[in-house]
């Protein structure tokens, strides 16, 4: 089974890439890990946002395929505590399908994606970059599987 983090986002200066890289290869004990980044096309400032998202969902649709589970990491999406989420992810790695992770452009997801996914999982109601984003994300992922494991790192 393989983990992916698929996102849409410019390639800038991250100042958490660090932090980012010490869950992934910490998450690698546990689980193939891979990290998707897709640079967002140009479009003209009077393209409605819907057609932004709707082309942005193309992009993201050359990286998925029917067989993985789709979860979009969305503002609207279910929230979890830790726990919670580790049990949620537990229960889609009992599919034994690979499960990938999407973080959407600066306007979200199009409504047909968020039609399209399995699941929509949010992180926190508030607004952050998609740097901060993947590093929450990451370091949930991986307290997620110490806690499946019952190893020291969450406090119970």
């Amino acid at each position: 089974m393989t983990i992916t983090l698929i996102y849409i986002g410019r390639q800038k200066k991250n100042i958490y890439e660090e932090v980012e890289q010490t869950f992934v290869k910490r998450i690698k004990h546990y689980v193939s890990l891979k990290i998707i980044a897709i640079q967002p096309l140009s479009y003209p400032k009077s393209l409605p946002i819907e057609e932004i998202r709707k082309k942005e969902e193309a992009l993201i649709t050359n990286y998925l395929s029917p067989s993985t589970i789709n979860i979009l990491l969305d503002e609207n999406g279910k929230t979890y505590d830790s726990k919670q989420f580790s049990q949620f992810l537990n229960s889609k790695m009992n599919l034994s399908k690979d499960i990938n992770f999407i973080v959407g452009g600066a306007y979200g997801f199009s409504k047909s994606a968020k039609a399209k996914a399995d699941s929509m999982l949010s992180l926190s109601k508030l607004t952050m970059p998609h740097h901060m984003a993947r590093v929450v994300f990451l370091e949930q992922l991986y307290r997620a599987y110490t806690i499946m494991r019952n190893e020291k790192y969450h406090n119970n």
